[in-house]
């Protein structure tokens, strides 16, 4: 019946092993990898706008400067120090990345104005 649709049978691997069912085995969770590769793209973006604008000096001061409230930690580090982002590095830049890229923008010279106006 699948077959007549277009759908072709596979071969898996845990289906001939004894007391394993494959639909029981732990399967990614592709809302969490889809959005750590959101953030991920995010903060490229980011950082590169920072640098060609030299601004990320600003971006790593907000950030260092954020004041602790329920919930989050303030960070160690600056930005570009963390080399390994663990959960909680990843919940306390989703919730500041907004306010420290603001705060880095402030001040533009004139040439700066539009392009800080358009990605803010």
């Amino acid at each position: 019946m699948l077959a007549a649709k277009g759908c072709k049978g596979l071969f898996n691997a845990f289906w001939t092993l004894p007391r394993v069912n494959p639909s029981e085995l732990p399967k990614p969770d592709l809302l969490h990898t889809i959005y750590l590769g959101i953030l991920k793209h995010l903060m490229e973006w980011v950082q590169d706008f920072l640098k060609k604008h030299n601004r990320l000096d600003s971006f790593d001061e907000a950030w260092s400067s954020m004041g602790a409230y329920p919930g989050f930690t303030i960070p160690k580090k600056a930005y570009w120090q963390v080399s390994q982002w663990q959960g909680k590095e990843m919940r306390n830049l989703r919730r500041i990345v907004l306010a420290a890229f603001t705060a880095a923008l402030r001040a533009p010279t004139d040439a700066q104005r539009h392009p800080f106006k358009a990605a803010t």
